[in-house]
């Protein structure tokens, strides 16, 4: 879902999961629309994730340059801390129609896995802000199995980290700029309007 917002000044994109796959031609025609805009809002609000390979994807669309984002872990022993090397996690420029300017990108504490996956690597874009609150955490490799009596298990079998080193897994990743729903008003969302307002002014 998007539309312009602010008298065309802003691009709004709403990304429900990450469950649900874009091609390239999708998003060339979304960032074409919005290519005169002062700034792209991105809501990725209660998206509980889904297919973290959709996260480079989207990403693509907004650097210039191959960067380093972070680093990823995977377990490969039995104790607590079995991890092997770190490994570097880039993001590639997507070769399609890419966005510069500066983008926004709503978080809560609805956002999980594969949100949290993207909320972290966008610490390493000077033109990406995080608004709202922190992620829900989560992330990593999904493994599991089913057990005899017919139980399902399922956890991470990997980490990212950020560029120093930090793990957001079990906290979530922070915003850049804090800002509350107030639930006793459901006529406003203070948290696109302050968006808003930090493209435009």
């Amino acid at each position: 879902t998007h539309d312009f917002l602010s008298n065309e000044k802003v691009g709004y994109i709403r990304y429900a999961s990450f469950m649900n796959d874009f091609t390239d031609a999708q998003m060339d025609l979304v960032l074409e629309r919005y290519k005169n805009t002062e700034g792209i809002i991105l809501d990725l609000r209660e998206n509980g994730g889904g297919n973290i390979f959709n996260v480079p994807k989207l990403l693509g669309r907004f650097v210039q340059s191959k960067t380093l984002v972070g680093f990823s872990i995977t377990r490969n022993g039995p104790k607590h801390s079995d991890f092997g090397d770190r490994e570097n996690f880039y993001i590639t420029p997507n070769d399609g129609i890419k966005y510069l300017k500066p983008v926004i990108v709503l978080i809560d504490k609805g956002s999980f896995s594969a949100t949290t996956f993207l909320a972290l690597a966008t610490k390493a874009f000077p033109n990406i802000t995080l608004m709202g609150d922190a992620t829900g955490g989560g992330g990593g490799l999904p493994n599991g199995g089913q057990m005899l009596n017919g139980w399902t298990y399922r956890f991470s079998i990997s980490q990212l980290l950020d560029l120093n080193g930090n793990n957001y897994a079990e906290e979530g990743v922070p915003a850049d700029i804090n800002v509350s729903f107030d639930w006793s008003d459901l006529t406003k969302d203070e948290i696109l309007d302050k968006a808003i307002d930090e493209i435009i002014n």
